[in-house]
């Protein structure tokens, strides 16, 4: 019963921090505009160029990470997967949006 549990509550934080780690930039933009967040923050939040860059690998080396977990333990529940593959989608565009609009 124990083991038991102790899997389950490890695949369960595991897709929490899957969510987590895609929907950060989402986090930080909504902890701003709650924080008082105005059009000169936003502004002055984009002159912060190290900022920008460390979430930029942060964000690649948690989604490398998630793959390499994936593959290691070959993982062959399919809502694991599902989940794992869409939030390593979703960091990747959130990727080349930032280098899109705002670059490196």
């Amino acid at each position: 019963m124990n083991r038991n549990l102790s899997q389950t509550t490890a695949s369960i934080l595991s897709v929490l921090f899957s969510i987590l780690a895609s929907s950060h930039h989402w986090l930080h933009m909504g902890i701003l505009l709650l924080l008082g967040g105005s059009t000169n923050m936003m502004a002055a939040m984009s002159g912060v160029i190290w900022v920008r860059r460390t979430m930029i690998l942060m964000t690649f080396v948690t989604a490398l990470f998630s793959i390499y977990r994936l593959l290691k333990h070959r993982c062959r529940e399919y809502w694991v997967i599902a989940i794992t593959v869409v939030s390593v989608l979703v960091s990747f565009s959130f990727i080349i949006y930032t280098l899109a609009n705002f670059g490196w």
